[in-house]
């Protein structure tokens, strides 16, 4: 009687004590004094925290996941938490190196990642790459050419809500696989934007701006596929409510797809000024026959609007004398996700599509004080408009729209 009594107590205090409650946060450098050490004594669900600072030196690059299922991120954002590879020609370095078969559970989240002949590289695995900027990895490097911001190999990595600047080589390269890069911003490096090379599977950009690669203005610079015009063994790419271009006018891609046809859009597309808010440009630096001391001015890709477009500096909305082509003209069935209201009941082209931060949609007049049940366009009236994107979506089941992949509770491995 008594045992099976304790049995029950066993039982119970199991339960009471969830398992998920074990996962332990884990402070750089407060508690470990490098990135690598935090991760050494990580296991599954744990959470590597790095403080604001800059990061340097052994343990802090070349860093190695070691096949963990840990979010390692960064307390306060990106700007604040850099991993500084002091890379050179002589003494090559990789901000995080992903090979032991990570997946979605593994999450690299908010670091700024620079001075790295590649800033991060996956081979055959699949992890979550969210909120960080590779950049300013201007580095010349022997048999592998330029720096690559990001660089994937039989991987089906997932990147959102990424900065990739400043690379000597493309911003982000693969090759196999199937990737997807989510409201991305990839500009500024000094060969191509985005390559999916040789090998099977398919690249998939969804709401990215990609613009401003190499001193070009060839808009396969932007997007590439194993540089080759039809050959079979490139990879599949597509390319759905991304802004792909050269200033001063970009391309507007509402579904643009390239299966074995590279440079050759089977969708429709137009071709006008983005109206960025502040589109960045390369200073050739006084010497336009000399590459490689060119450098690129950052920019602000959030589009114009009359209605209102949020700016970053002052952490407010503003309105602008012009609206941007690009606001209302996504891809019809694409969800609007948190796009702020007024917005058109479409998704906006380009990296803040389908966000907060997306620019309003505006009407040829002031913005509704009040919000008209049915209006759901925004233009301050119920008609055959509002219709019109409420039959497109008639008995739709949000169920069926492809969501983020999210990483899901595991039990850690203690």
């Amino acid at each position: 009687m008594w045992r099976q009594i304790s049995f029950l107590l066993i039982l119970g205090v199991g339960v009471l004590f969830d398992s998920s409650s074990l996962a332990v946060e884990r402070l750089v450098p407060t508690q470990y004094q490098t990135i690598q050490s935090a991760i050494d004594a990580s296991l599954n669900g744990d959470t590597v925290i790095i403080a604001p600072g800059t990061y340097t030196g052994p343990g802090n690059r070349d860093i190695d996941f070691k096949g963990k299922a840990i979010t390692v991120k960064s307390q306060e954002g990106p700007r604040t938490c850099i991993i500084d590879c002091e890379g050179s020609r002589n003494e090559l370095h990789r901000g995080f190196y992903f090979h032991n078969g990570e997946d979605a559970n593994s999450v690299l989240d908010g670091l700024t990642v620079t001075r790295a002949y590649c800033g991060i590289f996956c081979d055959r695995c699949s992890p979550s790459l969210r909120n960080c900027i590779i950049a300013g990895s201007n580095i010349i490097a022997p048999y592998t050419g330029g720096s690559v911001g990001i660089s994937t190999f039989r991987s089906d990595v997932r990147v959102s809500n990424c900065i990739i600047t400043g690379n000597a080589g493309d911003g982000f390269f693969c090759s196999h696989g199937y990737p997807v890069l989510l409201n991305c911003v990839i500009y500024g490096n000094r060969t191509r934007g985005v390559v999916g090379h040789w090998g099977q599977g398919i690249l998939r950009l969804e709401n990215c701006i990609i613009v401003g690669n190499a001193t070009a203005t060839d808009m396969r610079i932007q997007v590439a596929a194993g540089g080759c015009t039809s050959h079979p063994g490139c990879m599949d790419v597509e390319i759905v409510n991304c802004c792909v271009g050269v200033e001063p006018n970009a391309i507007y891609v509402e579904a643009w797809s390239l299966p074995k046809r590279p440079y050759s859009p089977v969708a429709t597309y137009i071709e006008a000024n983005p109206e960025f808010a502040s589109p960045g440009y390369w200073d050739l630096n006084a010497t336009p026959d000399h590459q490689y001391d060119d450098f690129w001015v950052e920019g602000d890709y959030h589009l114009k609007s009359q209605a209102g477009r949020w700016d970053q500096k002052i952490q407010s909305w503003v309105k602008d004398d012009v609206t941007s082509p690009c606001i209302d003209a996504g891809d019809p069935m694409s969800p609007i996700g948190e796009e702020p209201f007024p917005n058109g009941g479409r998704i906006n082209i380009g990296a803040y599509g389908g966000t907060a931060e997306t620019s309003k949609s505006y009407f040829g007049e002031p913005v509704c004080e009040t919000i008209i049940a049915g209006d759901i366009n925004g233009d301050c009236k119920v008609n055959f408009e509002d219709l019109s994107i409420m039959s497109q979506h008639w008995l739709g089941d949000n169920t069926l729209i492809p969501t983020p992949v999210q990483p899901t509770p595991i039990q850690p491995s203690r």
